[in-house]
Protein backbone atom coordinates (compact mmCIF):
# COMPACT_ATOMS: atom_id res chain seq x y z
CA UNK A 1 0.00 0.00 0.00
CA UNK A 2 2.79 2.31 1.01
CA UNK A 3 5.00 1.89 -2.40
CA UNK A 4 1.40 2.39 -4.06
CA UNK A 5 0.83 5.53 -2.22
CA UNK A 6 4.38 6.45 -2.88
CA UNK A 7 3.91 6.44 -6.85
CA UNK A 8 0.90 8.01 -6.60
CA UNK A 9 2.69 10.60 -4.94
CA UNK A 10 5.47 10.61 -7.61
CA UNK A 11 2.97 10.72 -10.44
CA UNK A 12 1.51 13.83 -8.94
CA UNK A 13 4.79 15.70 -8.36
CA UNK A 14 5.47 14.83 -12.27
CA UNK A 15 2.34 16.33 -13.11
CA UNK A 16 3.12 19.66 -11.21
CA UNK A 17 6.63 20.02 -12.80
CA UNK A 18 5.33 19.72 -16.00
CA UNK A 19 2.31 22.36 -15.16
CA UNK A 20 5.00 24.13 -13.94
CA UNK A 21 7.14 23.69 -17.37
CA UNK A 22 4.25 25.23 -19.42
CA UNK A 23 3.50 27.82 -16.69
CA UNK A 24 7.21 29.20 -17.47
CA UNK A 25 6.77 29.45 -21.18
CA UNK A 26 7.76 32.77 -22.21
CA UNK A 27 6.35 34.93 -25.69
CA UNK A 28 7.36 38.01 -27.30
CA UNK A 29 4.66 40.41 -28.74
CA UNK A 30 5.70 42.61 -31.57
CA UNK A 31 3.45 44.98 -33.43
CA UNK A 32 3.04 48.35 -35.07
CA UNK A 33 0.81 51.32 -34.49
CA UNK A 34 -0.66 52.88 -37.94
CA UNK A 35 -2.48 55.79 -38.41
CA UNK A 36 -4.84 55.11 -41.18
CA UNK A 37 -6.40 58.04 -43.19
CA UNK A 38 -4.75 61.29 -42.73
CA UNK A 39 -4.52 62.80 -39.37
CA UNK A 40 -4.37 66.40 -38.63
CA UNK A 41 -1.02 68.01 -38.43
CA UNK A 42 -0.66 70.20 -35.12
CA UNK A 43 0.80 73.83 -35.18
CA UNK A 44 4.07 74.51 -34.12
CA UNK A 45 4.22 75.66 -30.62
CA UNK A 46 4.92 79.19 -29.12
CA UNK A 47 8.38 79.77 -27.48
CA UNK A 48 7.51 82.68 -24.74
CA UNK A 49 10.74 82.21 -22.56
CA UNK A 50 14.60 82.18 -23.43
CA UNK A 51 14.14 81.99 -26.87
CA UNK A 52 17.66 82.94 -27.56
CA UNK A 53 18.10 79.11 -26.63
CA UNK A 54 15.12 77.39 -27.43
CA UNK A 55 13.75 79.29 -30.52
CA UNK A 56 10.52 80.90 -31.18
CA UNK A 57 8.67 78.11 -32.35
CA UNK A 58 8.93 74.16 -31.40
CA UNK A 59 7.63 71.27 -33.42
CA UNK A 60 4.55 69.58 -30.90
CA UNK A 61 4.96 66.54 -29.82
CA UNK A 62 1.85 65.38 -28.63
CA UNK A 63 1.41 63.65 -32.40
CA UNK A 64 3.80 62.11 -34.05
CA UNK A 65 3.59 60.23 -37.21
CA UNK A 66 6.49 58.89 -39.87
CA UNK A 67 5.61 58.89 -43.55
CA UNK A 68 3.90 55.33 -43.30
CA UNK A 69 1.69 56.22 -41.08
CA UNK A 70 3.68 54.67 -38.25
CA UNK A 71 2.28 56.67 -34.46
CA UNK A 72 4.84 57.20 -32.36
CA UNK A 73 3.88 57.50 -28.44
CA UNK A 74 1.21 54.55 -28.05
CA UNK A 75 1.71 53.45 -24.43
CA UNK A 76 0.44 50.20 -23.93
CA UNK A 77 0.41 47.77 -20.82
CA UNK A 78 -0.57 44.65 -19.26
CA UNK A 79 -3.94 45.25 -17.88
CA UNK A 80 -5.39 42.47 -15.00
CA UNK A 81 -9.24 42.39 -14.30
CA UNK A 82 -9.85 42.75 -10.60
CA UNK A 83 -8.92 40.31 -8.49
CA UNK A 84 -6.79 38.60 -10.92
CA UNK A 85 -3.58 37.31 -10.08
CA UNK A 86 -0.39 38.42 -11.46
CA UNK A 87 1.20 36.66 -14.04
CA UNK A 88 5.05 35.46 -13.44
CA UNK A 89 7.16 37.79 -14.03
CA UNK A 90 10.24 36.52 -16.86
CA UNK A 91 13.84 36.81 -14.48
CA UNK A 92 15.29 39.13 -17.71
CA UNK A 93 13.60 41.97 -15.59
CA UNK A 94 14.99 41.56 -12.00
CA UNK A 95 18.37 43.30 -13.35
CA UNK A 96 16.55 45.75 -15.79
CA UNK A 97 13.93 47.55 -13.24
CA UNK A 98 17.51 48.18 -11.36
CA UNK A 99 18.17 50.44 -13.69
CA UNK A 100 17.15 53.99 -13.76
CA UNK A 101 14.93 55.62 -16.31
CA UNK A 102 16.17 58.97 -17.37
CA UNK A 103 13.87 61.68 -18.53
CA UNK A 104 15.94 64.60 -19.55
CA UNK A 105 15.71 68.32 -20.89
CA UNK A 106 16.61 68.52 -24.50
CA UNK A 107 16.27 71.45 -26.47
CA UNK A 108 13.84 73.01 -24.33
CA UNK A 109 11.72 69.84 -24.42
CA UNK A 110 11.29 66.64 -22.58
CA UNK A 111 12.76 62.93 -23.78
CA UNK A 112 11.37 60.74 -24.14
CA UNK A 113 7.55 62.50 -24.68
CA UNK A 114 6.27 59.22 -22.79
CA UNK A 115 8.21 57.44 -20.66
CA UNK A 116 7.61 53.74 -18.90
CA UNK A 117 8.70 52.98 -14.97
CA UNK A 118 8.26 49.65 -13.30
CA UNK A 119 6.89 50.71 -9.22
CA UNK A 120 10.12 51.03 -7.01
CA UNK A 121 12.29 51.97 -10.14
CA UNK A 122 14.88 54.55 -9.84
CA UNK A 123 13.66 57.82 -12.23
CA UNK A 124 16.34 60.23 -13.22
CA UNK A 125 15.36 63.91 -14.19
CA UNK A 126 17.82 65.54 -15.65
CA UNK A 127 18.84 69.02 -17.93
CA UNK A 128 20.84 69.15 -20.56
CA UNK A 129 20.10 72.49 -21.75
CA UNK A 130 22.23 75.39 -20.88
CA UNK A 131 19.45 76.96 -18.67
CA UNK A 132 17.22 76.01 -16.03
CA UNK A 133 13.64 74.01 -16.15
CA UNK A 134 11.66 72.52 -13.61
CA UNK A 135 9.88 69.00 -13.22
CA UNK A 136 6.26 69.26 -12.21
CA UNK A 137 4.48 65.64 -11.98
CA UNK A 138 1.42 65.38 -10.72
CA UNK A 139 -0.44 61.95 -10.62
CA UNK A 140 -3.30 60.34 -8.38
CA UNK A 141 -1.51 57.29 -6.66
CA UNK A 142 1.44 59.05 -5.92
CA UNK A 143 2.45 62.31 -4.19
CA UNK A 144 3.04 65.13 -6.56
CA UNK A 145 6.51 66.61 -7.10
CA UNK A 146 7.54 70.15 -8.44
CA UNK A 147 11.56 70.24 -8.29
CA UNK A 148 14.28 72.75 -9.99
CA UNK A 149 16.74 71.05 -11.88
CA UNK A 150 19.79 73.23 -12.74
CA UNK A 151 22.05 73.05 -15.26
CA UNK A 152 23.98 69.85 -15.44
CA UNK A 153 21.39 68.94 -12.73
CA UNK A 154 19.80 65.28 -11.92
CA UNK A 155 17.01 65.01 -9.19
CA UNK A 156 16.37 61.57 -8.38
CA UNK A 157 13.43 60.17 -7.22
CA UNK A 158 11.12 56.95 -7.11
CA UNK A 159 7.28 56.18 -7.61
CA UNK A 160 6.29 53.72 -4.92
CA UNK A 161 2.19 53.49 -6.70
CA UNK A 162 0.80 51.95 -9.22
CA UNK A 163 -0.95 54.54 -11.54
CA UNK A 164 -3.97 53.96 -13.67
CA UNK A 165 -3.30 55.98 -16.47
CA UNK A 166 -0.25 58.35 -17.24
CA UNK A 167 1.17 60.91 -14.70
CA UNK A 168 1.27 64.55 -16.19
CA UNK A 169 5.16 65.64 -16.54
CA UNK A 170 5.12 69.39 -17.53
CA UNK A 171 8.00 72.36 -16.64
CA UNK A 172 6.59 75.74 -14.56
CA UNK A 173 9.37 77.97 -16.20
CA UNK A 174 8.44 76.41 -20.03
CA UNK A 175 4.52 76.22 -20.29
CA UNK A 176 4.61 74.46 -23.74
CA UNK A 177 6.95 71.17 -22.28
CA UNK A 178 4.78 68.42 -21.10
CA UNK A 179 5.49 64.75 -21.06
CA UNK A 180 3.49 61.37 -19.68
CA UNK A 181 5.17 59.07 -17.34
CA UNK A 182 3.14 55.44 -16.99
CA UNK A 183 3.65 53.91 -13.66
CA UNK A 184 2.78 50.04 -13.38
CA UNK A 185 3.60 47.22 -11.21
CA UNK A 186 4.35 44.94 -13.92
CA UNK A 187 7.18 45.21 -15.94
CA UNK A 188 4.92 44.26 -19.40
CA UNK A 189 4.76 47.85 -21.12
CA UNK A 190 5.98 49.38 -23.99
CA UNK A 191 5.96 52.77 -26.04
CA UNK A 192 5.63 52.64 -29.67
CA UNK A 193 9.14 54.12 -31.32
CA UNK A 194 9.38 56.38 -34.45
CA UNK A 195 7.83 54.08 -36.82
CA UNK A 196 4.61 53.29 -34.55
CA UNK A 197 6.58 49.61 -33.92
CA UNK A 198 6.50 48.26 -29.78
CA UNK A 199 7.71 45.26 -28.26
CA UNK A 200 7.26 43.70 -25.01
CA UNK A 201 9.49 40.58 -24.35
CA UNK A 202 8.88 37.60 -22.38
CA UNK A 203 5.20 37.63 -21.48
CA UNK A 204 3.65 33.99 -20.15
CA UNK A 205 2.05 32.14 -22.62
CA UNK A 206 -1.86 32.49 -22.17
CA UNK A 207 -4.46 34.99 -22.64
CA UNK A 208 -3.85 38.42 -21.82
CA UNK A 209 -5.40 41.89 -22.00
CA UNK A 210 -3.51 45.08 -23.28
CA UNK A 211 -5.16 48.39 -22.38
CA UNK A 212 -3.75 50.85 -25.24
CA UNK A 213 -3.29 54.69 -24.55
CA UNK A 214 -2.28 57.98 -26.32
CA UNK A 215 -2.00 60.84 -25.77
CA UNK A 216 -4.83 62.74 -27.73
CA UNK A 217 -7.51 60.33 -27.25
CA UNK A 218 -6.67 58.82 -24.45
CA UNK A 219 -7.77 54.98 -23.95
CA UNK A 220 -8.19 53.95 -27.77
CA UNK A 221 -11.33 52.60 -27.63
CA UNK A 222 -11.55 51.27 -31.32
CA UNK A 223 -8.55 50.24 -33.90
CA UNK A 224 -8.39 47.39 -36.72
CA UNK A 225 -6.11 43.88 -36.20
CA UNK A 226 -5.64 41.68 -38.61
CA UNK A 227 -8.59 43.25 -40.80
CA UNK A 228 -11.06 42.70 -37.57
CA UNK A 229 -12.35 46.15 -35.67
CA UNK A 230 -11.68 45.45 -32.15
CA UNK A 231 -13.78 47.74 -29.79
CA UNK A 232 -13.54 48.43 -25.86
CA UNK A 233 -14.73 51.40 -23.74
CA UNK A 234 -11.78 50.17 -21.37
CA UNK A 235 -9.26 50.43 -24.61
CA UNK A 236 -8.17 46.87 -23.95
CA UNK A 237 -7.08 44.59 -26.97
CA UNK A 238 -7.41 40.65 -25.81
CA UNK A 239 -4.69 38.45 -27.09
CA UNK A 240 -2.83 34.65 -26.78
CA UNK A 241 0.68 34.96 -26.18
CA UNK A 242 2.82 31.66 -27.79
CA UNK A 243 6.17 30.32 -26.89
CA UNK A 244 8.19 32.47 -29.36
CA UNK A 245 7.61 35.67 -30.80
CA UNK A 246 4.15 36.87 -31.62
CA UNK A 247 3.91 39.63 -34.10
CA UNK A 248 0.50 41.53 -34.28
CA UNK A 249 1.26 43.24 -37.36
CA UNK A 250 0.13 46.38 -38.24
CA UNK A 251 -2.71 47.61 -35.62
CA UNK A 252 -4.52 50.40 -37.48
CA UNK A 253 -6.12 53.63 -35.61
CA UNK A 254 -8.53 55.85 -37.09
CA UNK A 255 -7.19 59.30 -38.32
CA UNK A 256 -10.33 60.83 -36.94
CA UNK A 257 -9.85 59.10 -33.30
CA UNK A 258 -6.65 61.42 -33.30
CA UNK A 259 -8.46 64.86 -33.85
Amino acid sequence: MKLMQLGLMLVALVGLSAQQATAQEWGTVKGRFVVDGKAPTLPQMDVTKDQAFCGAKLPDPTLQIDANGGLKNVALWLYLDRGATAPAVHPSYAEADKKPVVIDNKNCMYDPHVATVVVGQPVEFKNSDPIPHNFKVEGFANPGMNNLVPVGGVFETKFENEERYPMNASCSIHPWMSAKIVVRELPYMAVSKEDGSFTIENLPVGKHKLQIWHEVPGTIKELVIGGKTVKDRKGLLEIEVKAGNNDLGDIKIAAGDLK
